[in-house]
């Protein structure tokens, strides 16, 4: 019988980033790995050319584009093609459409109600109800989780100054923020999903 470690916890994509299932790694030899599903995929894997495969909260980041070799009841079997770099998790942005608030670092301190476009461990884009200027700098709440993440982050570019649509970067993200924002962004992308499929 296997005997997952928490941080063996996985995220299933496809090769155009759209978040497929999760699942707990369970065993592995090389680059043959068995994997337990721990959601209903939204599609059936094992059709696919190739998907990837990346970890959730492990501080060691892992992560593989492969094929599956096989489903059986809740077990995937997934032989590893490649190894994916750190720099896709980072970048890899969700769109994600929450109500929220940022809190101004300096200056105004009222709250200023703000509405996420996408989501990824590097930065978030988000539309205001009132102009900011690059540079600005801000904790926003980011509510995957009870309590609220509240993180720093930084205006870097305006989108659209009509639409009030601006790319911001998180900064001084710690590696337990960045893992917890992680698990948030591709369970929300997943849990909506299952919960839109029809």
């Amino acid at each position: 019988m296997y005997h997952p470690q928490p941080e063996k916890r996985f995220i299933i994509l496809g090769d155009d980033h759209q978040t497929l299932a999760s699942a707990i790694l369970m065993e592995q030899k090389g680059q043959q790995k068995v994997f337990e599903l721990t959601s209903t995929p939204t599609c059936d894997l094992s059709a696919l050319p190739a998907i990837n495969i990346l970890s959730l909260n492990s501080e060691n980041f892992a992560a593989w584009r492969g094929r599956v070799t096989g489903i059986q009841d809740t077990n995937l079997y997934f032989t590893a093609e490649e190894h994916i770099g750190p720099h896709l998790r980072r970048h890899l942005r969700i769109p994600i459409m929450l109500r929220t608030y940022l809190y101004p670092l300096s200056g105004d301190s009222i709250r200023l109600p703000v509405i996420t476009h996408d989501v990824s461990c590097g930065g978030i884009s988000l539309y205001t109800s009132r102009p900011l200027t690059t540079g600005f700098c801000f904790e926003i709440a980011i509510p995957f989780s009870s309590p609220p993440l509240l993180l720093n982050a930084q205006v870097i570019r305006v989108i659209s100054e009509e639409q009030q649509l601006y790319a911001c970067a998180f900064s001084d993200l710690l590696p337990q923020e960045e893992a917890l924002l992680q698990e948030g962004i591709f369970e929300y992308d997943l849990h909506h999903k299952t919960n839109t499929t029809h």
